[in-house]
């Protein structure tokens, strides 16, 4: 399983499980992402690259989800991260730690799915 952070998560979270051995890539670090990228186009981009989002900016990558699945596009899933949930520098630790899980859980991805962490 492969994932691409959004934008508002640390590169760290990316870093850590980069050095535990899985494929993790920040938006943050994408030349081909842009700053400004609508989060259709980050699905897109995960999609095509069979990534699953991780992101806490839930109100709009659901929607986008849902409508990727009904207009049959499809979606290589979503890791979910609460708004309340500490999202720094210091909580790389313990999000990458939630992933982890995920991806161990679910090794060949999450089609057309979501997991909370």
């Amino acid at each position: 399983m492969k994932i691409l952070l959004d934008a508002q998560l640390s590169p760290d979270i990316a870093d850590l499980l980069v050095k535990r051995g899985y494929d993790a890539d920040p938006v943050l670090s994408r030349p081909d992402i842009a700053d400004n990228t609508p989060d259709e186009g980050v699905i897109e981009s995960a999609h095509r690259e069979q990534r699953a989002v991780v992101t806490n900016n839930i109100k709009d990558y659901r929607p986008i989800a849902a409508q990727r699945i009904a207009g049959r596009k499809g979606h290589s899933g979503l890791i979910l991260v609460p708004a309340n949930r500490p999202r720094n520098k210091a909580a790389a630790k313990s999000l990458a730690d939630g992933i982890e899980r995920i991806m161990q859980a679910n090794p060949t991805g999450l089609a057309d799915s979501e997991r909370w962490i």
